[in-house]
């Protein structure tokens, strides 16, 4: 008995680590339009056109998403960032990156 029950719970195990592995990558990346609205509603009046010493829109294509996660986390952007998730500082950086 106590080996129908192992193996049952082994069966489960699988299923659910098959099941979560079975979702396509595309899930795990942030829409461009999520990051394009976090750009248009906090950064866009600085950077596009740039004022004073903010980078313009070209110069921040320019840079990694790393290095624009990295401004919006512990950067100078940390206070403009306030209270986004890390997947919306990685959908603005992706969205930045790629446009």
């Amino acid at each position: 008995m106590r080996s129908a029950w192992i193996i049952a719970a082994a069966l489960g195990a699988a299923i659910v680590a098959t099941s979560a592995g079975s979702q396509p990558a595309a899930d795990t990346q942030p829409p461009p339009a999520r990051g394009q609205a976090i750009f248009n509603e906090r950064c866009k009046e600085c950077h596009e056109p740039a004022v004073d010493r903010a980078p313009s829109r070209e110069e921040l294509a320019a840079k990694t998403p790393a290095d624009i996660v990295t401004a919006l986390t512990t950067g100078p952007m940390a206070p403009i960032a306030e209270g986004l998730t890390p997947e919306d500082k990685q959908a603005v950086a992706a969205y930045l990156t790629t446009h």
